[in-house]
């Protein structure tokens, strides 16, 4: 009697993709499968709720996402990948740096959906990223969920926010970490730095840049603090959060305004002093003087216009 194999094709394994043509010339006429496809029967599932609850003896999973193959191979699960230069690999993929994932996993029937509905803000913000920068924001979300096991065991995200005046132009950076709930331990989650060549830029633009990422990784519910190092653009974020509503000021501080408060929960604070004040200022200041792949060219005003017409 021939055994049914289950073969669990991740989201990012599309039907004539390289991996999944692979795949198939190793399959014999007496082999009988079933394909089980992420993105038709459980759209966005957390990595740990399909290493612990979808993989396991009979099982395969296909995946372009060479960290979760790694960690499938830890967990002795059947895995296969190919590697940067399109090799068929069956065992962990040498040179990538593999997390170990949070273990516990939820309760009851797994979903059909576990997509986080998008925020508005978020689909506003998109509109001026390529699709491949987007695809690293997603890339991102998901190994943030995969470290702390699902989006409710995030606990809160501390935003560290630079900004300075170059001979390049306006040079703005941020540092994001997030806690965990349940004593998991903390996760420097992403850094990101923009240039924009303008003569006279506003103190809103720094905050605008560090909160994209919040929506853009889909945190907008997580309870955040912002430490803004810029004196202005402080000032500008203390005086608008204590408006309820919208005011009639500035694009780029209407802008803002939105971002502000559409945030769950928001707590503004200085960063005068300490590691991670004296990092932004020494990492503001080698992009300054060296070029670097980190820098990206923002257009604010483009970000601040597409927010305004939302």
């Amino acid at each position: 009697m021939t055994r049914m194999t289950r073969v669990i094709v991740d989201e990012c394994v599309g039907p004539e993709s390289a991996l999944m043509q692979r795949f198939r010339q190793i399959l014999t006429p007496a082999d009988a499968v079933e394909f089980v496809r992420l993105a038709e029967r459980h759209r966005g599932i957390p990595d740990v709720e399909l290493l612990r609850r979808l993989l396991g003896p009979g099982t395969i999973l296909l995946t372009n996402d060479r960290v979760l193959h790694n960690q499938a191979c830890d967990f002795g699960l059947r895995s296969y990948t190919l590697d940067e230069k399109g090799n068929w690999r069956r065992k962990k993929v040498v040179g990538i740096r593999t997390p170990n994932p949070i273990t516990t996993v939820s309760r009851g029937e797994l979903k059909p959906d576990y997509v986080h509905p998008a925020h508005p803000l978020a689909r506003v913000l998109k509109q001026s990223m390529t699709e491949k920068a987007f695809e690293r924001h997603r890339t991102r979300r998901r190994r943030i969920r995969s470290y702390f096991g699902s989006e409710a065991k995030i606990a809160s995200a501390a935003l560290t926010i630079g900004a300075t005046s170059t001979a390049k132009g306006y040079l703005c950076g941020y540092f994001l970490r997030l806690a965990g709930k349940s004593g998991v331990k903390g996760l420097p989650a992403s850094e990101g730095y923009g240039l924009t060549a303008v003569i006279e830029p506003k103190p809103a633009w720094c905050v605008i840049h560090a909160l994209r990422e919040l929506y853009l990784l889909q945190l907008e519910t997580v309870a955040t603090q912002l430490f803004v190092v810029p004196p202005a653009s402080l000032a500008l974020c203390e005086r608008l959060e204590a408006q309820a509503e919208r005011a009639a000021t500035r694009p780029d501080e209407a802008a803002l305004h939105q971002l502000l408060k559409g945030l769950a929960a928001v707590q503004v604070l200085p960063c005068v002093k300490g590691p991670f004040f004296e990092r932004m200022e020494r990492k503001l200041q080698q992009l300054a003087c060296t070029r670097s792949n980190e820098l990206a060219a923002v257009e604010f005003d483009r970000v601040v216009s597409a927010l305004n017409i939302k």
